[in-house]
């Protein structure tokens, strides 16, 4: 399974790779044949990658809801990673978040990589609504989610919720195929 979009590739994360990751994470960019960039994967990553795995090989239908990879469009370098933090809830709500390493923000990768999950997501006829939470003083990731068509519903302390339905995601769908 892989996502492409005009200049990324998204790649969910294995069980295989989750292990490579969480052993020795210089061996995955041996794997790949990728030059080794020392900011990823990241400690948010690393904490999140044995629960994942666990969950993964107990229920192979995890697979997409946990973390994806986000290569360039040629899979020559790593720009980050996002994903989910587990299936749809009772009600097809998800939570998703996402890392961009810093040699590569600002050029709308998070943008684009959100957009292509979101469809992902909306598509497996699974999720009713995506959620998202970030913290108040982070202004480029909050732009990431208002661009994204997610809007603002909630706050905890210093952190803001953010949301994107499913409705408001066919109805910009629908807006495509009738040419408005």
């Amino acid at each position: 399974m892989e996502l492409k979009t005009a200049r990324l590739q998204l790649f969910p994360i294995t069980v295989d790779l989750a292990q490579t990751l969480m052993k020795n994470s210089l061996a995955f960019y041996y794997k790949f044949q990728l030059p080794w960039n020392k900011n990823w994967p990241h400690d948010g990553l690393k904490a999140l990658l044995p629960m994942y795995a666990e969950r993964l090989e107990n229920d192979s239908e995890e697979l997409g809801f946990g973390p994806w990879v986000i290569f360039d469009e040629k899979g020559e370098h790593v720009i980050g990673d996002i994903g989910f933090k587990g299936k749809p809830d009772d009600v097809g709500n998800i939570q998703i978040g996402y890392q961009v390493v810093a040699s590569e923000r600002n050029f709308g990768y998070a943008s684009e990589a959100v957009d292509a999950l979101c469809q992902w997501a909306f598509q497996t006829g699974e999720v009713e609504g995506v959620e998202a939470e970030c913290d108040k003083s982070n202004i480029p990731s909050q732009k990431v989610l208002i661009n994204n068509g997610f809007v603002h519903t909630g706050k905890n302390q210093d952190i803001l919720v953010f949301k994107k339905g499913k409705t408001v995601n066919d109805q910009k769908e629908n807006i495509y195929k009738e040419g408005l």
